[in-house]
């Protein structure tokens, strides 16, 4: 392309025969270089328009594939993010239901252990009523013969007896005044305890109300 000033330089020959009117032709040159300057000169700027946008392009688009690699890196890496969050989710569910069965496992295996417990003492506690309701009642038929154990008195006894034998040898004592006198001997009464058999009390000798006992 030319430039205004090889445009404005150029000469042209002269016509020896017809040929155009310099004077015109001049004219018409100084127009078309002031004009072809102004085209020259604007697509020298648009030129550089167009450079300077091209640039900015190649950088937009290196800017734009930096930006997608960034991306995909970063979607790559949610992608890796969310794929181990979800195992290690899974993986605490399940240590939380392991740990959860192993707690119930235990906490029924405490309930089976207190309930057996709690069954083997009232069982225990049921034999144990039942001894001490026997004691008891053993106690009770015991304080009731106590009464039939008990001697009666034998001071009143005594004295009839005595009575009895002065009133049965009075008569004789008078019939016999001038012999010699008589011993009668009046044996002691006899004790009602000692009908008793000694083994059948000797085990209560010891025996003290409003005390706990051993039962065996």
């Amino acid at each position: 392309m030319l430039t205004p000033q090889e445009v404005a330089s150029h000469a042209f020959a002269k016509a020896t025969l017809g040929g155009y009117n310099m004077a015109m032709v001049d004219e018409f040159l100084d127009q078309l270089t002031e004009d072809y300057t102004a085209l020259y000169n604007d697509n020298a700027i648009l030129k550089n328009k167009l450079k300077v946008l091209s640039e900015t392009v190649e950088e937009y688009r290196a800017t734009d594939n930096a930006m997608r690699k960034t991306l995909l890196a970063a979607q790559q890496m949610a992608d890796s993010i969310v794929s181990e969050a979800e195992k290690r989710k899974s993986q605490l569910v399940k240590d939380a239901e392991a740990d959860a069965d192993a707690r119930i496992a235990e906490l029924e295996t405490a309930i089976a252990t207190e309930e057996y417990r709690l069954k083997q003492a009232q069982q225990a506690t049921a034999a144990y009523a039942q001894k001490l309701k026997a004691l008891h009642d053993e106690e009770v038929e015991f304080l009731s013969k106590l009464g039939q154990m008990v001697p009666p008195q034998t001071s009143d006894a005594a004295s009839e007896i005595e009575a009895a034998v002065s009133a049965s040898i009075q008569p004789e004592e008078e019939e016999e005044k001038k012999k010699e006198p008589v011993a009668v001997s009046v044996g002691k009464p006899r004790n009602p305890l000692d009908d008793l058999d000694p083994d059948a009390t000797r085990r209560f000798e010891d025996l003290q109300f409003g005390k706990d006992y051993e039962i065996n």
